[in-house]
């Protein structure tokens, strides 16, 4: 009888599929059997499988990425309690959380959320995001240049449930990294017969300023149909539905850190706060057919109301 085989792509695809059920379950005591049931790997060999593909152990990844919400929480919130903090990334104890952040940041929660709060004021011009007038109804007693542009830019809505298929690229979010994984679901879905106008999206699960740049995972995505049977040759996932704001952007090439960063800074002028759920863009356009070769875009972010209030 002829053994089993699993290719290097199989691999591949059945661990992206346990990273992803370890992320959307940070707040969850994790076991291995369970994450291993995601993969359809034995749990007696799993850890092994995944570190050979990955380069962490099943335990760094997920101490890593509890971290890093953390780390994202802290710098998006300057008030909320930093033991609350703690519990909700699954910490068991606010020094457990401490040490742990310490040594991965080099610095303690309080000392990066300070120093985090000073590099979103000088790291960029200010005259290019605020204007000069002093407005105490406004983050930071200033308001937005880019407000009223914004508010005719942007959408609240439900968005349903969507199916998509996926290739994963690990590495530096630039067009080194995102343009084959293009390239390979764009020529997946040609190959499937799919109609090439249905919508793209890019995920991006990892914050670039706190992951370690060759850390951060970036899939490229197409939306399936609701009737399309999909095979084991690609990756599947379900982008959840719920509350997003939708930001409507026709940007350049260099431009999308800048979108992105108006996005959130609208987000906290208008007092939401950020679900756990996926983030990503959604592409309308091929910027080839653009006349001024620009991406037509919506940078979509799920939402919760805050309890609190960011306004000082």
């Amino acid at each position: 009888m002829p053994l089993k085989r699993c290719t290097k792509t199989e691999y591949k695809k059945r661990v992206c599929a346990a990273m992803n059920y370890i992320s959307h379950n940070l707040d969850q005591e994790l076991t291995l059997e369970e994450i291993a049931k995601e993969a359809t790997f034995s749990p007696y060999h799993f850890h092994r499988i995944f570190k050979a593909v990955t380069g962490e152990t099943i335990s760094e990844f997920i101490k890593r990425l509890r971290l890093e919400k953390a780390a994202c929480i802290l710098s998006m919130n300057n008030t909320k309690n930093i033991t609350r903090i703690a519990f909700d990334c699954n910490f068991s104890s606010s020094q457990n959380f401490a040490k742990a952040f310490r040594n991965h940041f080099g610095m303690s929660p309080s000392e990066f959320r300070k120093q985090n709060s000073k590099t979103i004021i000088t790291d960029f011009d200010e005259n290019l995001f605020f204007n000069s007038g002093n407005n105490n109804n406004s983050i930071f007693g200033k308001t937005l240049d880019i407000e009223k542009k914004l508010k005719m830019n942007v959408k609240i809505t439900e968005r349903p449930e969507s199916r998509v298929a996926y290739v994963r690229k690990v590495g530096k979010y630039c067009k080194k990294t995102c343009e084959p994984a293009f390239q390979e679901i764009i020529s997946w879905a040609i190959a499937k017969g799919l109609n090439i106008t249905e919508k793209f999206l890019a995920i991006y699960w990892d914050n670039p300023e706190i992951t370690p740049p060759e850390k951060c995972r970036m899939d490229a995505c197409v939306t399936l149909p609701a009737d399309l049977s999909i095979n084991n040759s690609k990756n599947v996932q379900i982008i959840a539905s719920g509350t997003y704001a939708i930001f409507h952007h026709e940007i350049s090439e260099t431009e999308f850190q800048e979108a992105w960063f108006d996005s959130f800074k609208w987000i906290i002028e208008n007092e939401y706060e950020c679900d756990d759920r996926i983030f990503y863009e959604q592409y309308n356009n091929n910027p080839l057919e653009h006349p001024e070769g620009k991406y037509i875009i919506n940078i979509c972010i799920p939402l919760r109301r805050s309890p609190f209030s960011l306004k000082k």
